[in-house]
């Protein structure tokens, strides 16, 4: 079993149309933004292997919480967390896809704790094995350390953070690591894929993350699709 986690409904909707014998199954209620909400399972095939796929909503928490209740449900043997980034390299560009081999909370800062990607308290490991795949299959998509927080990356003083502490940082986002963290404390393989909306000061304008919003989550649910078939 592979489960797909989202935060977004665009990022979700990107991969409903790959789902092969669809069902939906009910999900936990939650508090989310001031309303209840269910976060209902969609569950089906990708090239004929078992996957879930499950909206958590946006920032660290909700994807705790969403990646535990959906590991203890189901007991996937990977989990794939989709969707969309900021880019921090000049290299990487809109529409351009990122598979993490690390993740690092960007944000975390605690006295004698080591601060930067290989942190031993604050980084996380990917999927290896995913990393390996794109490697040798994928040339056209980055392979690298991301870095995440529950900030969307718009200001200088920001940047300047993540390059001091995170040089080699592709791109940034709000949950990846608290997903990779929580599958860490699971025993679960775990990868993070990306697709870039906006180029924040380093090449463009942040207001363009809901202009380019759905090129990306079809890039990234594209990667996904060809990586559960590898997988």
């Amino acid at each position: 079993m592979i489960l797909i986690i989202c935060a977004m409904k665009e990022e979700r909707d990107a991969f409903l149309k790959y789902l092969e014998d669809p069902r939906t199954e009910e999900g936990r209620k939650l508090f989310y933004h001031g309303e209840e909400v269910r976060f209902d399972y969609h569950v089906g095939k990708i090239h004929g292997k078992d996957v879930v796929l499950v909206l958590s909503g946006v920032g660290d928490t909700y994807a705790t919480i969403g990646t535990l209740i959906a590991v203890d449900r189901f007991h996937p043997e990977l989990v794939l967390n989709v969707g969309c980034a900021g880019s921090l390299n000049e290299d990487i560009h809109v529409g351009d896809t990122v598979v993490a081999d690390r993740t690092a909370y960007w944000r975390f800062d605690v006295p004698d704790w080591d601060r930067g990607m290989n942190a031993p308290n604050t980084s996380f490991d990917c999927s290896a094995r995913i990393a390996q795949i794109v490697r040798e299959e994928f040339p056209d998509v980055k392979c690298g350390p991301i870095v995440s927080a529950d900030e969307f990356i718009y200001e200088p003083s920001q940047v300047e953070i993540i390059r001091r502490f995170f040089p080699e940082a592709l791109c940034g986002e709000m949950e990846g690591c608290a997903i990779a963290n929580t599958c860490y404390a699971l025993g679960v393989e775990c990868s993070i894929i990306r697709s870039i909306t906006d180029e924040t000061l380093v090449n463009g304008d942040y207001k363009n993350f809901d202009f380019n919003l759905e090129i990306a989550c079809n890039n990234a649910a594209s990667l996904c699709v060809e990586l559960i078939k590898r997988s």
